[in-house]
């Protein structure tokens, strides 16, 4: 080997690591050198499009080109399945960001909506400061709901907790929190039960199924006898007769922030329009967030005879066609 070729050793030994540094190894693990630089601070709110959240990684510097970056999360199968949260991205080319995105576990809220929960605890459901208002401004923005509900929703945006289907649902923390349950709880209700609507359903009839949801929430325990007590409340508006449902009276009582698990004849003397046994027909409002399946008994009610119903010890109901047979059903579970 003579001097020369032993002087170019060095150098080419250099250049190959050089290569072998900024091709190679990138090519093989595209983030390796990302995690070393300064992270950025992104968040992915629920119910985001890939595009969407491409975008926002860009508008916040962690990428040049969205729609680089898309194909890349289509590619590594993570334009279906990225979570909402909050996530700390290094700047970097769009295969690096896709590929820390995959890795990443974001900073996430978990929010579950309960069936039956009343709109003033509703705040507490979503994990929202005391007078945080952005669950009402949230309800106020018809955009936050499908388009397929704007026509439908009650004038009063508290109303509209109706069309919030109860479920857990992970969200980005911060202060669009109210937002973000809007749309997904509203869009998923939308999957759910808004196909079960008729194709005729107006604004008044929407409205009025979503009480009487609300209020076979309220009454019943067992799945089975939901259809049968929202078909029994249409019968008695049928024949003007008021509903004289116990769940709207212990609502009227929740109000004043009075609980009432059993009720006496006093208490159902309550002064308040949600009072289903001083007032006719539906109260003006839901009095909360309904089931699917309250919501489905609503839409899709038992067609019987029965006008009359009471509750017995272990939750279920005892159903009769004239309030005789009422009497004596009754007076049967005493003996």
């Amino acid at each position: 080997m003579t001097n020369r070729t032993r002087d170019l050793i060095p150098s080419l030994t250099a250049l190959i690591l050089f290569c072998f540094l900024c091709f190679v190894i990138p090519a093989i693990y595209p983030d390796m050198f990302a995690y070393s630089s300064k992270k950025i601070e992104v968040t992915i709110t629920g119910g985001m499009s890939a595009g969407q959240a491409a975008r926002a990684l860009k508008e916040s510097g962690v990428v040049r080109d969205a729609n680089k970056l898309v194909k890349w999360m289509i590619k590594l199968e993570i334009d279906r399945t990225l979570r909402p949260g909050t996530y700390l991205i290094a700047p970097g080319d769009e295969i690096s960001v896709a590929n820390q995105l995959k890795a990443a576990r974001p900073v996430s809220l978990n929010v579950m909506i309960i069936p039956g929960t009343r709109y003033s605890t509703i705040n507490a459901a979503l994990k929202l400061p005391k007078g945080d208002d952005g669950l009402l401004r949230a309800l106020s923005d018809k955009e936050n709901f499908p388009s397929e509900l704007h026509d439908l929703l009650p004038d009063d945006p508290k109303d509209r907790i109706v069309f919030l289907l109860p479920e857990t649902y992970s969200l980005a923390p911060g202060n669009s929190v109210g937002v973000q349950t809007v749309k997904r709880a509203s869009r998923l209700w939308m999957e759910r039960v808004g196909k079960f609507l008729p194709e005729n359903a107006d604004k008044k009839f929407t409205a009025q199924r979503g009480i009487l949801a609300s209020i076979v929430e309220g009454e019943a325990k067992i799945e089975e006898e939901r259809p049968i007590l929202a078909g029994i409340f249409l019968n008695r508006i049928d024949k003007w007769m008021p509903l004289q449902s116990c769940a709207t009276v212990i609502y009227c009582w929740d109000e004043l922030g009075i609980k009432k698990k059993n009720l006496t004849y006093k208490d159902l003397e309550i002064d308040s329009p949600y009072n289903t046994y001083r007032n006719s027909g539906l109260p003006p409002g839901p009095i909360s967030v309904p089931s699917e399946d309250s919501w489905l008994s609503a839409l899709q009610p038992a067609k019987t005879d029965y006008l009359f119903f009471f509750a017995t010890p272990e939750g279920n109901h005892i159903f009769s066609g004239t309030y005789e047979e009422h009497l004596k059903k009754q007076k049967e579970m005493t003996e």
